[in-house]
């Protein structure tokens, strides 16, 4: 067995001896460890004061153009106003043609023979134009003799023996005089523009 010297023994020995920690840094803090820091408080929001509404803009007022004067023409005449102007001397105001009233009148006279030709007759009568009144007056004319050959019709139906001739011999001629009639509305307007007479083929003067 091998005997080391004193002094390795004791360098052996020394050698063996456990390192002892170091002592904790002033404060308890360990080394190598940081203190938690302390939680930062939320920041306050900033406080901002209400901004007044905006105030609406006033219309811009201007005002009225005063209307430019223009002096009157020469030789002292006063400019037209933009009112009422009174017509010219001489004018007259616009009239009915009388062919349109001619053909109304004929045209109810086919159907209704008597009555409305009387009644444009007595309306034209004093309006003083003497063409178209005798025109009218053809027609009441006409529309009489058919009114009287209607009459016919009816008293002969009551005649013993003689009805068999008088009531077709009558029918026969109210409906030769409804055609003339129908004939003489077609006829009338262009009669009376062109200067012509008459518009019935024939007439009996019953009313003068």
């Amino acid at each position: 067995m091998t005997t080391l010297p004193p002094e390795d023994q004791n360098s052996s020995g020394s050698a063996e001896q456990p390192q002892s920690p170091a002592p904790p840094a002033p404060g308890g803090e360990a080394p190598g460890n940081a203190a938690p820091s302390a939680p930062q408080a939320p920041e306050q929001p900033q406080y901002q004061p209400p901004q007044p509404p905006v105030p609406p803009q006033q219309p811009q007022y201007q005002a009225p153009q005063q209307p430019q004067y223009q002096a009157p023409p020469a030789g002292g005449q006063a400019p037209p106003s933009g009112g009422y102007q009174q017509p010219p001397a001489g004018y007259q105001q616009p009239v009915a043609d009388p062919a349109n009233t001619i053909t109304l009148n004929y045209w109810l006279s086919v159907f209704f023979t008597w009555i409305p030709a009387l009644i444009f007759y007595l309306t034209e009568k004093d309006k003083g134009n003497p063409r178209a009144l005798a025109f009218h007056r053809d027609n009441l004319n006409f529309s009489l003799l058919r009114t009287g050959i209607y009459v016919i019709v009816l008293i002969g139906s009551f005649i013993p023996y003689l009805n068999f001739i008088i009531v077709p011999v009558a029918w026969i001629a109210q409906v030769v005089f409804f055609v003339f009639h129908i004939i003489a509305a077609v006829k009338a307007p262009e009669a009376y523009r062109t200067g012509n007479a008459k518009a019935f083929a024939f007439n009996l003067d019953l009313v003068k």
